[in-house]
């Protein structure tokens, strides 16, 4: 009879432990909606607003839209990976092998990826992402906006390279609209 009382004594011990546990909340339910992006940092310095507006939806497809008429707006599929991770598919663009012999228009090369955001914090009010990847990557590829790529020459060659071997954190903070 003791061990039986022990068990049960044990089991409610776990129960009440368990049950006193906070569960994190589904951040897929919370990331759905518009998002307004209100401040991108680098390596903890706030850099100019990309003018973002970021739409998740609940069936798996984000559109992005810029106030900027020359950045191009995109689209994509999105997932939320152990209520941690962020990922959204993007075109990167990379400089192409031997830029300098290519013609204007075969100086980049662009691939799909899956890239992952680090979900910071998400409520029904503010969503926080921390992105590290390459200056280069950030820059002239489709992280939300894609901006205009450089023709490449002798002059910013070796400077546009470098950028794509330095290592950076970005941090995109959102408000929901």
């Amino acid at each position: 009879m003791n061990k039986l009382h022990f068990l049960l004594s044990l089991l409610f011990g776990i129960a009440v432990f368990t049950s006193c546990e906070k569960e994190e909340p589904d951040k897929t339910a919370l990331i759905s909606g518009l998002w307004i992006q209100e401040i991108l940092t680098e390596e903890g310095v706030e850099m100019p607003s990309q003018n973002l507006s970021l739409l998740i939806e609940s069936n798996g497809v984000y559109r992005t839209y810029a106030k900027d008429a020359a950045a191009k707006e995109h689209f994509g599929a999105w997932t939320i990976t152990d209520n941690t991770w962020l990922e959204i598919t993007t075109d990167i663009w990379r400089v192409a092998s031997n830029p300098l012999s290519q013609t204007p228009d075969n100086q980049w090369a662009k691939n799909h990826i899956l890239t992952r955001f680090t979900i910071l914090s998400v409520s029904d009010k503010r969503l926080e992402i921390r992105l590290k990847t390459y200056a280069g990557e950030q820059k002239y590829s489709t992280l939300f906006v894609e901006g205009d790529r450089p023709l490449i020459t002798e002059s910013n060659e070796e400077a546009i390279q470098r950028e794509y071997k330095t290592l950076k954190t970005y941090i995109y903070t959102f408000r929901k609209s």
